[in-house]
């Protein structure tokens, strides 16, 4: 029988303390760390739950993990984590849950982590990314109706009709955006729905209600201020400043121009300025005396109007209006149509031996006339240029950018007697539309010369 001395079971006895103990069978074992599975990133809006699940996470050894969710980072505004970064998770309203959740409570960015306990020691943390994006559904500002008042006039406005379509409260925002030179206005109780402000100067005041549900905000709403003063001079306002396409008429309205003392208004638009390349003028109006006339926008830039009103007896300051025109976003080309036609008797001419050829003389210039047998249709209702060209032959044409236009056809000529000719003159008409839309089409006129033999007939032909 072997016998351990005593010695060496006491240093045995010492290594297995080392190692911090050991099972029953006398032998050290070594703790391995868990491993935190905080799950996949997310994104949603805002105002929706976030599910968050690390089941996922596990200890090597098998151990009973504890969990413990709390928050990294959120964005600013956002009121979840608290100086412990572990307030705001909802389920069981506690963040040990292995599944929890939180709601964001503004938009963007949160940076969730996870760390698991098995008893001896914490994992590693694990972190999901979660977005929380704008909300479906942004509440809607109503500014209310445009107002008429007078200087020295309180002026209060109405933005009790905003809502949000979920039902969620909202908070109000006036900003004063337009005034008249010289008004030192602005809006007070300007977080309320019904925000005022004391009107100081005559002119036209410009109001934006922006409402917010704490999520996300609303598109801003306009409410238009017209005030008079006491000298009975009418005010004209050619309205806020416009976004639009070209080659569109695009509705102007002169309507809120006021008149202190109710005269009826007389109405005169006035272009200011052009982008370059634009043919647009006074006559780009539908009517320049209407309250409410069109302008037509030839090409993509800014547009400067003005509106001037007169009610019999004085003039208003001008109103300025700024268009600012893009590029039209559709178009169909222009469709043209060429009839046939008929071939130009244009007679006969006489001709003589020379040689071994003919010298015959011209039958005489034709002059037809090109258009009438056009037809030029443009599905977008566009205004189109267009422009004529020779392709073939000789000839001249009277207005190449008419789409009636005269044609004088020349040279035409027999080659020999008793044989008639027929000449084919080529022309090309292009078409362009408002937007640069550009047809082409081909149409050709044929001429018929006989020649005759000088020596039988008289005369130098028709």
């Amino acid at each position: 029988m072997l016998r351990t001395p005593v010695l060496a079971l006491s240093a045995a006895a010492g290594l297995v303390a080392c190692f911090g103990g050991g099972d029953d069978s006398g032998l050290a074992t070594v703790n391995h760390p868990p491993v935190a599975d905080a799950g996949a990133d997310q994104s949603g809006p805002a105002d929706a739950a976030v599910e968050l699940d690390g089941r996922a996470s596990y200890d090597p050894d098998a151990d009973t993990i504890a969990f413990h969710w709390y928050f990294d980072h959120v964005p600013d505004g956002s009121s979840l984590g608290g100086e412990e970064r572990a307030t705001g998770f909802a389920r069981n309203d506690s963040s040990d849950a292995a599944q929890t959740s939180f709601t964001p409570d503004v938009q963007g960015t949160y940076v969730i982590g996870l760390t698991v306990n098995d008893g001896k020691a914490d994992s590693a943390a694990d972190f999901a990314i979660v977005t929380a994006e704008a909300p479906e559904g942004q509440p809607i500002a109503v500014a209310g109706n445009d107002v008429t008042a007078a200087v020295g006039d309180t002026v209060t406005f109405d933005g009790s009709r905003s809502y949000d379509p979920h039902g969620k409260s909202i908070t109000y925002q006036w900003t004063m955006v337009e005034q008249p030179d010289g008004s030192t206005a602005t809006v007070s109780d300007s977080d309320s729905a019904g925000g005022w402000f004391i009107a100081d100067q005559r002119g036209v005041y410009v109001a934006n209600l922006i409402v917010s549900n704490g999520l996300s905000q609303s598109s801003p709403d306009a409410v238009v201020v017209t005030v008079t003063g006491e000298d009975n001079t009418p005010t004209a306002n050619a309205g806020e400043d416009l976004d639009a396409e070209d080659c569109t008429n695009i509705p102007l309205t002169g309507t809120a121009s006021a008149d202190p003392d109710g005269d009826a208004l007389q109405y005169f638009w006035e272009v200011q300025n052009v982008p370059a390349g634009s043919l647009a003028n006074n006559d780009s109006f539908s009517d320049r005396a209407a309250a409410e006339p069109t302008f037509w926008a030839d090409v993509a830039g800014e547009y400067q109007l003005s509106l001037s009103v007169y009610d019999g007896a004085n003039w208003s300051n001008p109103d300025p209006l700024l268009l600012i025109i893009s590029e039209r976003s559709f178009n169909t080309d222009p469709a043209v149509v060429i009839d046939v036609i008929d071939t130009v008797d244009a007679g006969e001419a006489p001709c003589e031996e020379d040689g071994y050829v003919y010298d015959c003389e011209e039958c005489g210039d034709q002059t037809v006339e090109l258009g009438p047998n056009v037809t030029i249709t443009d599905a977008d209702g566009d205004p189109y240029t267009v422009l004529w060209e020779l392709t073939e032959g000789e000839a001249t044409i009277s207005d190449e950018t008419s789409l009636t236009t005269n044609v004088k056809l020349e040279d035409v000529i027999p080659t020999e007697p008793a044989v008639c000719d027929t000449l084919e003159y080529e022309f090309r008409l292009t078409v362009t539309d408002c937007t640069g839309g550009v047809t082409k089409a081909s149409t050709s006129v044929r001429v018929q010369c006989c020649g005759t033999d000088a020596s039988e007939t008289t005369g130098t032909g028709s």
